[in-house]
C-alpha cells in the first residue's frame, strides 16, 4: 500500500510539473478596416417584384472601421496551449450608394460587438512572447449610444440570441517590461458567415430542391496595442 501511495504522489508531482499554468488579462485599443463591400440583395429574397430585387442588388453598403477597444483573458495550460476569450467593441461608418435617386447616403455610425473564443498557443523567448490562435466569433450590431446603452442593448440581444456566427484568427506579439506587465501588439481577422439555402438546378431547370451552404459577409481586419497583466 505504501508503494502505491508513493507512486501516486510521484505521478501527481510529475503531472503538476509538466503542466505550466498561465493566466493573462489585458485591455486593448485598435484601428481597423473592412475588406470588401456588400449589397442589400439578400434583403429582397422574399420580394416577388423582380424590379425591386434588381434595385436592391444595385445598392452597395460600404463600411469602414474607425477605432475600437476591448478586453481579453488568456488561459494556457501545458506548454502555452490554451484558450483566449475576448470582447471587442468597434465603431465605424457606413456609406450607402446606388440609390434610385442617384444620391449617396454616408457617415452612418455603426457599432459592432465581437466576442471571439480562440484556441491559442503561446511561445516564450526571454521577455518576448509570440501567440496565435483560431476559433469562433459571435458578433452583433448595436445602435449608437452611451456605453451604458450599448451594454444594455448587448444584454437584450444576447437574450434574443441575436448573434452572427463567424471565424476569428488572432496574432499577438508581447514584450514584458516586468515579470507581470507587458505591452502587446495584436492583429485580428474576423469573418462572419450566414446559413443559406441555394436552389438546386439541373440543366437550367429548378428541381424545387435546395441544399444548405454558407455565405461569407463581413470581413474585418484590425490591429492595435494592449497592456497586459500576467498573474502567474
Amino acid at each position: 500500500m505504501k508503494k502505491l501511495i508513493a507512486l501516486a504522489v510521484a505521478a501527481a508531482t510529475m503531472v503538476s510539473a509538466a503542466f505550466a499554468l498561465d493566466l493573462e488579462a489585458g485591455g486593448r485599443f485598435f484601428l481597423g478596416t473592412n475588406l470588401g463591400s456588400s449589397t442589400l440583395g439578400e434583403v429582397g429574397n422574399d420580394v416577388t417584384d423582380e424590379s425591386v430585387k434588381d434595385a436592391l442588388k444595385k445598392i452597395n453598403l460600404d463600411s469602414q472601421l474607425d477605432y475600437g477597444f476591448g478586453a481579453y483573458v488568456n488561459f494556457a495550460l501545458f506548454g502555452g496551449l490554451g484558450v483566449q476569450g475576448e470582447a471587442n467593441l468597434t465603431k465605424g461608418t457606413a456609406t450607402i450608394n446606388g440609390l434610385a435617386t442617384g444620391q449617396t447616403a454616408s457617415d452612418y455610425e455603426v457599432w459592432t460587438l465581437d466576442l471571439p473564443v480562440m484556441l491559442w498557443a503561446n511561445f516564450d523567448l526571454w521577455r518576448f512572447t509570440i501567440g496565435g490562435g483560431v476559433g469562433v466569433n459571435f458578433s452583433m450590431d448595436l445602435q449608437p449610444g452611451s456605453l451604458k446603452e450599448l451594454y444594455a442593448e448587448s444584454l437584450a440581444n444576447a437574450k434574443d440570441n441575436a448573434f452572427r456566427m463567424g471565424l476569428a484568427v488572432g496574432l499577438d506579439a508581447k514584450f514584458y517590461f516586468t515579470k507581470h506587465l507587458g505591452l502587446v501588439a495584436s492583429g485580428r481577422y474576423i469573418m462572419d458567415f450566414n446559413k443559406k439555402e441555394v436552389p438546386l438546378n439541373v440543366n437550367g431547370v429548378d428541381t424545387g430542391a435546395k441544399y444548405p451552404t454558407l455565405e461569407f459577409t463581413r470581413r474585418s481586419l484590425y490591429g492595435g496595442l494592449a497592456l497586459e497583466f500576467k498573474f502567474f
